[in-house]
This record gives C-alpha cells, sequence and structure tokens, in this order.
C-alpha cells in the first residue's frame, strides 16, 4: 500500500503561498498588472531614522533590489547589501510601489 507525500504542499501552506499564486498565468497577469516581471532590477527609496537626537533625523537611501517571485498580495526582492551578501524581503504591492517612486 503506498501513500500520498503532502510534504510538498504542506510546505507551501508553511511558507503562505497557496498553489494558485504558484501558477503561470496568475504570475504573468501580476506581471503585467504592476509593471515588473521576475528578474528585473529595480531601485527602491528606504528612509533610514538615526538614533542620535531622538531619532529626528531621516535619511533616504537609494537601494538595488532584483524581483524573486511575484505574488497576490505582496513581492519578494532580494535586496543587494554593501557586502557580497544579500538578503530578501517582501513587501506589500502598495509599500513597494511607494518605494518605487
Amino acid at each position: 500500500m503506498s501513500y500520498k507525500d503532502i510534504t510538498s504542499q504542506s510546505a507551501c501552506a508553511l511558507w503562505g503561498t497557496r498553489m494558485a499564486e504558484r501558477n503561470v498565468e496568475t504570475r504573468k497577469r501580476l506581471e503585467q498588472e504592476h509593471n515588473v516581471k521576475v528578474g528585473d532590477k529595480v531601485k527602491i527609496i528606504t528612509e533610514e531614522v538615526s538614533e542620535e537626537k531622538d531619532g529626528r533625523r531621516k535619511r533616504k537611501k537609494i537601494r538595488k533590489a532584483t524581483v524573486v517571485d511575484l505574488y497576490e498580495n505582496f513581492i519578494l526582492l532580494r535586496i543587494k547589501a554593501r557586502t557580497e551578501n544579500s538578503f530578501c524581503e517582501s513587501f506589500a504591492w502598495k509599500e513597494f510601489e511607494a518605494m518605487r517612486g
């Protein structure tokens, strides 16, 4: 007797992604809707608050990022750091559009 392996399905639920979001048609629709594709290089503007003077000083910083994946409610970006390392961060679509400028 064999059993169905549900590891991949539970992993998708664990990461908050559904199988419908992984669909090719959905990805193409999101690419057209938000005018961004997987693999695109984008520049985003972030604000950093300094810790001196009660955090009143804000500094805008332009960061380079690569689009890793598109989801129904958010976008996943790989942001370059000063070193060779990079990190991934997700943003809601409204937040991404505001940061994109």
